[in-house]
This record gives structure tokens, C-alpha cells and sequence, in this order.
């Protein structure tokens, strides 16, 4: 087995001015190592700060830089970006190495300090709880909670910084598994792409070893009670996490060789999670974006299988995308006519072959369309957020109405809460984001055993790709109202079906952004990137899309401090 291979503080793992700059549990908590050790309080904190570095929010930006969104403001960072904005120096997307490589560095740190000896009735210096059994118990919870934010934020750099040089080989990132200080300074490569994703699946298959498959038999573990289970990590986060992680190695933008037993690898390992959730149905609309189910503190939404932290008491969503007339709303991220387009009929057939029981009529293009185009879009004539919307040319919500207006003639919806009101009195939601998803999983799979099998109806991976398919469809279109699905029978169609339900259904979701990158067919492939889009105004183009690369680039900073890190192709 190959030598893991430790990354340094300041030439590789992060951009700081200094090495007093990098993580250390001394200089976060103004305490020595070993008085961190001594509490629980201070040592569960250097957990609970990894956590503190995922994502409160889904961002947008990314799905406005497809062709499934704009932003209001053509000046905005994605169009910027989507229009030629990225470059081997600057990126206005931004970067997430430094806090990538911090939160890992912080987790390396965890979890040298959880040393499993079979000597010593306690693994680690610190004592949990007053029960050794709860206490052990409790130990190899936070142990596997520390594997699978490792191999988050693991995946995250793989899936923002992944790629093919000019060399022809696929890259990852370079890998970090030991603490380091500012003494711990080396210039290293980047990791093969390969070797990444061996190490996020190992840590996945760590955390799956410790964590309970979900919280819901842990709450109250610890005799005071002090942990809510709520938002942390499960062994059905840490199986799906690394079906994602397969899935993306598969794919032809990584997959160099075209090895078919990648896909293989991606549909077992999706069965796998699947099988151990439960292949259930998929949570029905509208009850998934209810309040109780997305908005309530309690959280009971077994659709997510894991979700960003908690945003309580906050008006961010709405105040960011209502329409203006909605309390001044900032109307900021636009769903494009190219989106509205690829919502299927109500039977499920596209509207370029509809059926002849449900034509398609560009005249009323909302009539017997996929429930889903009403709850993701918000378009002229709905009620939402105190108004009804106008957005027909000239009405009070329509471009040119106000500095804040929809560019396309459409606002979004999917995951605001209409009862929000922004003008006196406000009120405000609480929040979470989807960061796992059981649609997305069901995708997944569905996917991968198609293309590791060449049939849609194959159960080698103890489901086939149409019955899993047929969950996601059928929570929109109603079960046996899906008139299309069962006529695929080509490899090549199947496959067409399921990337557009993956850009349907994950909408805003921030997965089109990446899913786009990892279908290109080669390293200089750009074809689905740059793709015009369109808004209901005019059939002239909105914004003409410039990517001039499948990958991103490495950040400039990083790439200054070392010649030992190769570029992505295109960047050079």
C-alpha cells in the first residue's frame, strides 16, 4: 500500500501570510493540548469546529454559472465567471483550499488524540462519561464522526480542484492524514486522482465502522444529556458519501481510461447505502419543503441524510431571491427558460415528444407539466411572499420593473419559505441545507448500474437502474402516472433520462455546476459547459457561456510556493 503522504503547513495545505496563521489547538482555545485533553467540553469543540466549516447554505452562484440559472446582475461573480472570468491567476467563484486543508487539519488533530489502546479502559485521555460502557460507546461515535468530516472535506477538494494535466494522468489533491505544525514543512505533489478517492473511501468505511446508521437510537446517550444528535454525522451519510465519491471517479472527465469496472464499483457501492437506508419512497412534494419537514428546529426530514448547520432565525434565502416587490427582495438568482424546458410533461414525456395525451403547448407551457416545475420556479401569476407575481412584459415584477427584477422572467422557489415576510413586521425561518440527499443517491445508482450494465432493467447491483429511477419520478409525476420511463429501453436514452433528472430534481441543489464538469468526454471538452441561455422575454440569447476548461484551476497562491504542484490542463 502506498505511503501516506503528509502535506505542509504553509507551502501546500493552506495561503496564509504566516505559520503562526495555521490551525493549533493552542492558539483556537488559548489552552495547551493537554489541558484540551482534559475536558470534554474543549475536546468535543475541536470536533464541533470542522463542523462549523461546512456549508451553512447552498450556493447558488454555482448553479447560476449553468445553464439552469443567471444572476439579476450581469456583473454578478458567476456571469463573470461563466463569461471567460476564470483564469490560471484569479478565480471569482472563489477557493476553498486554505479552509478545506484547515478543517482537515484540524480533524488530523482529533483524531491522533483518539488512540485506540486495549490496555488502558479509556481510548483517549478524555472521559466522555461517568459509564465506561456509555463512554466507550460515545467514543466510537466521535471517532467516526471525525472519519467522515476528514473525508468531506477530503471529497470537496477532489471535486473543486480534480483533474487531468497536460500529461494526460488525473490528479487529485495532495493528501493530509497527520497533524502538522508550522515545523512540518515540505513541498509535495499532487496526489492521482485514484489514490484521492482510495483515501475517501477509506475514511467513509472508517466512519461507517463507528457510526450508528442514523441518530435516532443515540439521542440522550451521555448521562447529562449535553449532545444533540441532530445534523451529525451517520453510517448512511458516510455509504452515500462514498457511492458520490465512486461515482465521480467513473465519470469520463476523470475516468482516463474508460475502465468500465468503475462504474461497476459506483453501483455497488450506491446499492450498498441504499440497501442499508432502506429502499424506500422519496418524501412527496409539497411535504418535503414544508415547514415541519425543512423549516422546523426539529428537522425530521429522513430525505436528508446529512444537512449543513442549522440557520436559525434568518431571512438569508428569501431576502436574497424574493422578488423585489416581496418586502425588497433581491430577486438575485434567476432560473432560466433552458431549466423551465427541461421539466417533462405531467406523464413524464419530455416536451420535444410529448404524448398525444398530454401535448405540449408553447402557448400554455405550464399546462400538465412535472409538479416539480411548481415547486422549484416562481412565475407570473403565483402567489408567494405577500404578492402575486407579475413578471409579463411590463408588470410590476417583470425586467426593468426594478434594479432587482428577474432577468428571465422567472424568480426562484425551491427552498423559500413563502410565509417569510421582509417588510415591518419581518418574520423570520429557520434553515438547513440538504448536503446529502436520498434523490441524489437514488440518481446516483441509477446511473452507474446503467452504464456498468448496458440495461436498464439489470439487477446485478440487487437493483435495477429503471425501479430506482421510478422513485424520484414517481414522488413528482405519482406513481404509474409515468407513461415515458417504461418505453426506454436503449443504454444511450437511459442514460440522456437520467442526467436530465439530475438536473431537474438537484436543481439548486449544487450539483449541475460539477455534474457538467465530470460528463466532459476529455480533458479539453467544454461543449456542456457553454451552452447560451435563454429567458422567456426573447428568444435571443441572455448570456453566451466562455468556460474554457472542464477543470478548475489550482489556486494561483498555491502554485507560487512550489513547483512540485502540477496544473490542470488548460491552465498552464
Amino acid at each position: 500500500m502506498k505511503n501516506l503522504i503528509y502535506i505542509c503547513t504553509l507551502a501546500l495545505a493552506v495561503t496564509f501570510s504566516s505559520c503562526e496563521d495555521f490551525m493549533d489547538p493552542n492558539l483556537d482555545n488559548h489552552k495547551s493540548p493537554d489541558l484540551i485533553l482534559q475536558s470534554r467540553d474543549d475536546f468535543m469543540g475541536e470536533l464541533y469546529k470542522a463542523y462549523a466549516t461546512l456549508p451553512t447554505r447552498i450556493n447558488f452562484t454555482y448553479e447560476a454559472a449553468t445553464d439552469n440559472a443567471v444572476a439579476n446582475n450581469g456583473n454578478h461573480v458567476s456571469s463573470r465567471a461563466a463569461r471567460g472570468g476564470i483564469s490560471g491567476i484569479s478565480n471569482p467563484l472563489g477557493e476553498m483550499w486554505e479552509a478545506n486543508y484547515r478543517a482537515i487539519n484540524r480533524i488530523n488533530w482529533y483524531i491522533d488524540k483518539m488512540v485506540l489502546d486495549p490496555s488502558q479502559p479509556i481510548p483517549t485521555p478524555v472521559k466522555f462519561d461517568i459509564d465506561p460502557k456509555v463512554n466507550l460507546q460515545f467514543f466510537y461515535f466521535t471517532l467516526g464522526e471525525a472519519y467522515f468530516l476528514r473525508a468531506w472535506y477530503e471529497f470537496d477538494l477532489l471535486q473543486k480542484y480534480g483533474g487531468v494535466a497536460d500529461d494526460g494522468k488525473a490528479y487529485g489533491f495532495p493528501l493530509s492524514t497527520k497533524y502538522l505544525t508550522a515545523e512540518d514543512q515540505t513541498d509535495l505533489p499532487r496526489n492521482t486522482y485514484q489514490e484521492c478517492v482510495d483515501r475517501i473511501v477509506a475514511d467513509c468505511d472508517s466512519a461507517y465502522k463507528y457510526l450508528p446508521l442514523n441518530y435516532s437510537k443515540a439521542q440522550g446517550l451521555l448521562s447529562d444529556g449535553i449532545v444533540d444528535y441532530a445534523g451529525h454525522a451517520s453510517g448512511i451519510a458516510a455509504a452515500a458519501l462514498k457511492a458520490r465519491a465512486y461515482l465521480y471517479a467513473a465519470s469520463d472527465a476523470y475516468n482516463v481510461e474508460k475502465d468500465i469496472t468503475k462504474w461497476k464499483k459506483a453501483a455497488e457501492t450506491a446499492a450498498f447505502a441504499i440497501s442499508a437506508e432502506g429502499f424506500k419512497d422519496l418524501m412527496k412534494y409539497p411535504d418535503y419543503f414544508s415547514k415541519d419537514k425543512l423549516n422546523d428546529k426539529k428537522y425530521d426530514n429522513p430525505d436528508m441524510l446529512f444537512r449543513g448547520p442549522i440557520q436559525r432565525e434568518s431571512t438569508a434565502y428569501e431576502t436574497e431571491n424574493f422578488p423585489p416587490r416581496a418586502g425588497s427582495g433581491g430577486g438575485l438568482f434567476n432560473p432560466t427558460q433552458n431549466l423551465i424546458d427541461a421539466f417533462p410533461m405531467s406523464d413524464g414525456y419530455p416536451i420535444t415528444s410529448p404524448s398525444v395525451e398530454t401535448p405540449y403547448n408553447s402557448q400554455n407551457q405550464f399546462a400538465n407539466r412535472d409538479s416539480r416545475l411548481d415547486q422549484f420556479i416562481l412565475r407570473t401569476g403565483e402567489d408567494f411572499g405577500g404578492i402575486t407575481v407579475n413578471t409579463v412584459v411590463g408588470g410590476q415584477d417583470a425586467f426593468g420593473s426594478d434594479v432587482n427584477a428577474t432577468r428571465t422572467g422567472y424568480y426562484l422557489q425551491k427552498w423559500l419559505n413563502g410565509s417569510v415576510r421582509l417588510a415591518a413586521p419581518v418574520t423570520r425561518t429557520t434553515f438547513a441545507s440538504v448536503l446529502l440527499g436520498k434523490a441524489e443517491l437514488y440518481l446516483n445508482f441509477a446511473e452507474a448500474a446503467v452504464r456498468a450494465t448496458g440495461n436498464p432493467d439489470d439487477k446485478t447491483y440487487t437493483y435495477s437502474a429503471r425501479e430506482v429511477l421510478a422513485k424520484v419520478r414517481n414522488r413528482a409525476l405519482g406513481n404509474g402516472n409515468d407513461k415515458y420511463l417504461p418505453t426506454i429501453t436503449r443504454q444511450e436514452d437511459f442514460i440522456q433520462l437520467v442526467m436530465n433528472e439530475r438536473r431537474i430534481e438537484l436543481c439548486f441543489e449544487n450539483h449541475r455546476f460539477w455534474d457538467l464538469r465530470r460528463w466532459a468526454k476529455s480533458a479539453t471538452d467544454v461543449s456542456q459547459l457553454n451552452v447560451p441561455v435563454y429567458g422567456v422575454y426573447s428568444t435571443d440569447v441572455l448570456e453566451s457561456r466562455l468556460f474554457r476548461s472542464p477543470y478548475m484551476p489550482l489556486p494561483y497562491g498555491e502554485l507560487l510556493k512550489t513547483n512540485n504542484l502540477v496544473n490542470n490542463k488548460g491552465w498552464n
